[in-house]
């Protein structure tokens, strides 16, 4: 996949985003996000610092065009572009980074993909959870609204990634 398709792709699942965000609540227990997922797909070519940065610029979009606490998204955001690299090279092999291939469920597997999106998904919740309770909240409802959300966008990244993956037949 050219560049150019993913930078399209990914502003076009931005904007899905927003509208995830401002009209698919489920509720309070019940967080959607695909921000975890399209940084995780962002071509291992793109440096850490460029990938915080175009995290935060994501991040900030969204806080700032839907949800309203401008900084939640973005806060949550560069700590999962910061740890994209390690958690490839933990999870999928250093070698990928190396050649600078994207990662795709057809080359890698459901399961290591799965585990690597839990991963980026329980940082990226965390964090936003945390932040958005800043203490008022009793932690037995900020863990069930992590645990919950993490299940639901599980799903979600998955659908994401093979968007946003590289198809090797074309």
């Amino acid at each position: 996949m050219k560049s150019q398709h993913f930078g399209i792709l990914y502003c076009l699942l931005l904007i899905g985003q927003l509208i995830l965000c401002n009209y698919a609540t489920l509720g309070p227990y019940i967080m959607l996000t695909m921000l975890p997922a399209m940084i995780m797909c962002i071509p291992t070519t793109v440096s850490t610092v460029a990938c915080m940065l175009i995290a935060f610029a994501s991040g900030l979009a969204v806080d700032w065009l839907s949800e309203g606490l401008i900084g939640l998204n973005a806060a949550a955001a560069v700590p999962v572009a910061l740890l994209r690299n390690g958690a490839i090279k933990i999870f999928l092999g250093e070698d990928l980074i190396t050649r600078g291939d994207r990662f795709s469920i057809k080359k890698n597997g459901l399961f290591k993909i799965a585990v690597v999106m839990f991963t980026a998904l329980i940082v990226y919740l965390g964090i936003y959870i945390f932040l958005d309770g800043a203490g008022t909240r009793p932690a037995w409802f900020n863990i069930t609204r992590v645990s919950l959300s993490t299940i639901c966008c599980l799903v979600l990244s998955l659908i994401v990634i093979n968007i946003l993956s590289p198809d090797d037949r074309k």
